[in-house]
């Protein structure tokens, strides 16, 4: 059994490199945003949804790998990346799932409605994505092994 403050350790570093994984979240939501916004002017509201999501996470599980958990060179890229878009149906679930909702209840939503739900959609899974990460990228390693400050 770890003593206390190898818990607290162990408890500090994950609470880091979640800090970590948000930040990078949030930039990557930014694109998100973007993108969907650029594909809505020639799109309707779900394929620039999904569109933008596709190409936001292929970009942020690379930011991932390099930024929050540290991985670096080419070994398993693949595989993030596979279990990344695997990651995205269920994002593209609760996002789709979202803007019916919006729709259902807003008679006719505006960009920015649209906009700030699925922002908040996005940062609701984003805390399912840094778990299955942090298991995939990081493993059996200790959490302080993986400091993403280092």
């Amino acid at each position: 059994m770890a003593s206390g403050s190898a818990r607290l350790a162990r408890w500090r570093a994950t609470f880091l490199q979640l800090v970590v994984f948000a930040s990078v979240g949030a930039a990557f939501n930014v694109v998100y945003g973007l993108l969907y916004l650029v594909l809505r002017e020639q799109l309707s509201a779900q394929p620039a949804n999904a569109l933008a999501l596709i190409l936001s996470t292929i970009a942020g599980t690379f930011g991932h790998r390099y930024v929050t958990f540290g991985v670096r060179g080419t070994d398993r890229t693949v595989q993030h990346q596979a279990l990344g878009l695997a990651l995205l149906g269920f994002s593209l679930a609760v996002t789709a799932g979202s803007l019916w909702l919006l729709d259902a209840t807003v008679a006719r939503p505006s960009r920015l409605q649209e906009l700030v739900v699925l922002i908040a959609a996005n940062l609701g899974t984003g805390l399912v994505r840094f778990f299955t990460f942090r298991v995939a990228m990081v493993g059996r390693r200790s959490a302080v092994e993986t400091d993403p400050v280092r």
